[in-house]
């Protein structure tokens, strides 16, 4: 049952060493510079630029050596975006950030990308990159290459290391890294969630509630430990015109960690903000799994680093470099791979899992409507029915089975990294109990594993996350992760990964403070930075008035109903009571049973990120076309709902426009419109508007879903 691309050394294992030749293309057959003690070239003279265009000719990354010290601009159209940025990094015994020669400027050749998405914002990648090898040597006559790779949406780079044949690990100590941007005359738009201390698990607000304003770039994170990635900013080129950019990682393959960035650094006489690298901290994983900084060894290469550039957030949006820049594939055999749709009773029931009677509510609301999948969440393996009799997994699956449903069963991934008492856990650490624990799940027919509480990014817990993964696809298992990192190019190389959590998800309206006052305007943040990295694992449509009396759902039904194509996933958890869809018009109940979860192309039409955000996804010839309104006005500061200057939030009626004829569709077309009835009245209504056009009047905290035939 060879699912994967197995290692030639006969032992079962996935080769790390094969994963990471994937992501380069060949890594052993290219030409490295010889470390220190070798026969090495002659220094390139002079400081002349090395440069990288894109195959189009319009963008542009430059290297420059100057003193020693390497940097980077990336240029659009001639007009530079990006200024001066460090590169470098430094080790335990050798320093790549000064005292740097440059020994091999390298030539350009051109990087053909092709590839399949089975869940994604688009199914078929086909572009080319330029690529182009820098060869660096530094004091003490080490060697480091930096790749450099140029395409139509913006650049990606990133450090290989030769074989030093010491035989020893060293530790990347720190790193240069930077992104500089020009500060435009307004102050810019800085959208990033704080890195989370001890337990980053990317569920923080990109709007701080205290001072409620959006952040302009420079402003520091709520956190002392800075910002995590994706990075979107509202920035300005040298002749002053606005862009926007989008910066991440990708193509992690668990021999570096994920990384997030320091606290921005403004340099008011330049006008400037510079965001640096930084790594995982010691104390996360409750201090377990070894340090945050990177451990290396042997031939190695840290992730890719990439910045999409764009005239706006919407353009820049639909970049696909993160997955463009991912490791293939890493299995042979995907024909088993199905996204799909699933019922999510912990949302509002926490105690579900934990009843016969409770989980099979949400079992037969599935079969009612033809989703194909059920999500059974913590503590199932303390199920009992009516009469407090334990009921086994195989009772369970078979309750399922009897709806046509498939089950996923939530873990915890601890181990040492958490002390999250949800059960099961303790049977994913160890490589032969996490094996026979997902033999036991193929053999029962379960589809999938919902593996929560990774809470670290550190080196040694992606590298566990990973094998994971892929001893869950050895036995036909699919994933969803929670508590985690985001993705870094995982939505390509594992496609059975249908879902990542890393984010602030519909779970929140489940909390006693009043969080969902911010989910409008999250939403509209969220979905053109989060979602741009990877499948994000909401739970979307609520249409219960609230999950706690606390914390009441603020946005409208319509608004709801678009997330399901606002945010995408692989693995589209719906987590509203079964009455709350069973008893919605015939029209709602069909569009929630049909909506895809994995589409054919993604085209975002308008995006202010705190304000709005419009998103077209196509499957087939159908299109889908959701916009959502999370424009807030007011908002209190405090998070007690009965403290006295507590008030709920308002917001702002906004009417959303979209011309059809952008996406090719004909005035012939079928058309069905699902959205507020008016700017001040909230109520869903259906309506079939014909034209080029169309426009809709949303309600504050509003929304539409528009379906095209």
């Amino acid at each position: 049952m060879n699912h994967y691309r197995m290692s030639s050394n006969g032992s079962g294992e996935v080769s790390r060493r094969t994963l990471m030749v994937g992501a380069v293309g060949a890594f052993a057959t290219l030409t490295i510079p010889l470390s220190a003690g070798a026969a090495q070239a002659a220094p390139t003279t002079g400081v002349d630029p090395v440069t990288v265009s894109s195959p189009c000719g319009r963008v542009r990354v430059t290297v420059q050596v100057e003193s020693g010290v390497a940097t980077y601009t990336v240029a659009v159209d001639g007009a530079e975006v990006v200024p001066p940025s460090r590169l470098g990094l430094t080790l335990d015994d050798a320093d790549f950030t000064s005292g740097l020669i440059l020994t091999d400027r390298g030539r350009p050749r051109t990087v053909p990308v092709d590839y399949e998405l089975l869940q994604g914002k688009v199914s078929r990648v086909r572009k080319t990159m330029t690529e182009r090898v820098v060869s660096l040597r530094n004091a003490q006559g080490f060697a480091m290459d930096i790749v450099l790779r140029a395409d139509r949406e913006g650049v990606a780079f990133r450090y290989r290391f030769p074989d030093r044949g010491d035989g020893a690990t060293h530790t990347v100590v720190g790193e240069a890294t930077g992104l500089t941007l020009n500060i435009p005359a307004d102050g810019g738009e800085q959208f990033t969630l704080p890195y989370t201390v001890q337990k980053p698990k990317y569920q923080e607000w990109y709007v701080p509630r205290e001072d409620h304003t959006v952040p302009v770039l420079g402003k520091p994170t709520i956190s002392p430990r800075g910002a995590s990635f994706p990075l979107l900013a509202r920035t300005a080129a040298h002749d002053g015109k606005e862009w926007w950019v989008l910066a991440s990682e990708s193509g992690m393959d668990g021999t570096y960690p994920a990384c997030h960035l320091t606290q921005p650094v403004v340099d008011p006489a330049a006008g400037r903000v510079t965001y640096t690298i930084a790594f995982p901290f010691d104390d996360e994983a409750l201090g377990t799994l070894g340090p945050g900084t990177p451990q290396v060894g042997g031939a190695w290469q840290t992730s890719w680093r990439f910045v999409a550039v764009a005239r706006t957030a919407a353009q820049v949006a639909e970049t696909t470099l993160a997955t463009d820049l991912g490791v293939p594939c890493a299995l042979d055999d995907t024909s088993w791979i199905r996204p799909g749709a699933a019922t999510f009773s912990w949302m509002m029931d926490h105690n579900s899992p934990k009843s016969l009677e409770q989980t099979i509510r949400w079992f037969d609301l599935g079969q009612q409507m033809g989703w194909p999948y059920a999500l059974v969440d913590a503590r199932w393996d303390q199920m009992t029915d009516a009469a407090g009799t334990p009921v086994p997994l195989e009772r369970i699956v078979a309750e399922a089975d009897q709806r046509a449903l498939k089950l996923f069963l939530w873990f915890n991934s601890g181990g040492t990294n958490n002390t999250g008492s949800g059960t099961p856990r303790n049977l994913l650490v160890d490589a032969a109990t996490r094996r026979a624990t997902f033999q036991r799940l193929r053999d029962l027919g379960v589809a999938g594993v919902k593996v929560d509480m990774w809470e670290a990014d550190k080196q040694q817990l992606i590298a566990w996350q990973r094998e994971v993964i892929e001893d869950a696809a050895r036995y036909r298992l699919h994933v969803v992760l929670h508590n985690t990192t985001i993705p870094r190019g995982w939505d390509r190389t594992y496609p059975h990964l249908l879902g990542v959590e890393a984010g602030i998800a519909s779970e929140h309206y489940s909390n006693t403070k009043p969080l969902a006052d911010q989910i409008p305007e999250q939403t509209t943040i969220a979905a053109i930075t989060r979602n741009v990295v990877g499948a994000f694992d909401y739970g979307t449509t609520l249409l219960s008035p609230y999950a706690l009396p606390q914390s009441p759902r603020r946005t409208t039904d319509a608004h709801e109903l678009a997330l399901t194509v606002v945010y995408q996933s692989g693995f589209n958890g719906f987590a509203d009571t079964p009455e709350a869809y069973l008893t919605q018009s015939p029209e709602v109940r069909h569009l929630l049973s049909t909506v895809p979860v994995a589409w054919d192309e993604t085209r975002f039409l308008a995006a202010d990120p705190a304000s709005h955000v419009i998103v077209a996804r196509r499957k087939g010839r159908t299109w889908y076309i959701a916009g959502v309104n999370g424009k807030t006005v007011t908002i209190a500061p405090g998070l007690d709902p009965s403290a006295p200057n507590y008030t709920p939030p308002t917001g702002h009626a906004q009417q959303l426009t979209v011309d059809l004829r952008d996406l090719g569709i004909q005035p012939r077309s079928t058309l069905r419109l699902f959205a507020d009835t008016s700017a001040t009245d909230p109520t869903l209504r259906l309506t079939n508007p014909r034209g080029r056009s169309l426009t809709v009047d949303t309600a504050p905290f509003g929304g539409f879903i528009a379906v095209v035939q």
